[in-house]
């Protein structure tokens, strides 16, 4: 769950992976590989993570742990979330494919 609070908070803040990959010193493919899950996250990647977005590891940590054992509250509000990032990623990809279609 760690990769998923990490891909999360990228989005939340609005970076690419390509922006992230350069503000940390790593990889794009890297990157990619951590939010899909296929790599694991040492805590010198997770210090870098916590550094670059201004939060303490430990707060991503607990992030990670409550997605992966969430209330029966927190799994709603993490549907919807999760449905707000879903909505976030589609217009990203679609304003960086053909502007015009954003603006109508």
């Amino acid at each position: 769950m760690l990769n998923d609070a990490l891909r999360l908070i990228r989005v939340y803040h609005n970076q690419t992976q390509a922006q992230v990959s350069e503000g940390l010193g790593l990889s794009k493919s890297y990157i990619s590989e951590i939010e899909k899950s296929r790599k694991k996250v040492s805590m010198e990647t997770l210090q870098k993570y916590a550094d670059y977005f201004g939060v303490p590891a430990s707060s991503l940590m607990l992030f990670a742990e409550n997605l992966e054992n969430p209330s029966a509250s927190t799994k709603v509000k993490n549907a919807v979330a999760g449905k707000v990032v879903k909505m976030l990623d589609w217009l990203a990809t679609i304003s960086d494919a053909d502007p015009d279609k954003v603006r109508g």
